[in-house]
C-alpha cells in the first residue's frame, strides 16, 4: 500500500504523481510540504481538505511553483 498524503482521494492521486516524478514530500505536524527536484521551494498539502476547490487551488499552487523553478509537469 502507498503512502497517505491527505484524506481527500483527488489530492493524494496528485501528490502521488509528483513523487513519481522525483518530486519530495515531507510530513510536518499538521500539513505536508511537496517541493520540486532540487529546489527548496515549496507547496503546503493540507492534510484534510478544507472546501471544494482545495484540489484546484493545490493545482494551481504547483503549476505556479513548476514554472518559477523551471520544474517539469507532466499531468
Amino acid at each position: 500500500m502507498s503512502e497517505r498524503y491527505s484524506t481527500c482521494r483527488e489530492t493524494n492521486a496528485l501528490v502521488r504523481r509528483l513523487v513519481r516524478q522525483a518530486w519530495t514530500y515531507r510530513r510536518g505536524s499538521k500539513h505536508g510540504k511537496l517541493s520540486p527536484p532540487g529546489c527548496g521551494l515549496f507547496v503546503t498539502i493540507p492534510g484534510t481538505p478544507g472546501d471544494f476547490r482545495s484540489v484546484r487551488n493545490l493545482e494551481r499552487d504547483i503549476r505556479r511553483l513548476a514554472a518559477q523553478t523551471g520544474a517539469a509537469l507532466a499531468w
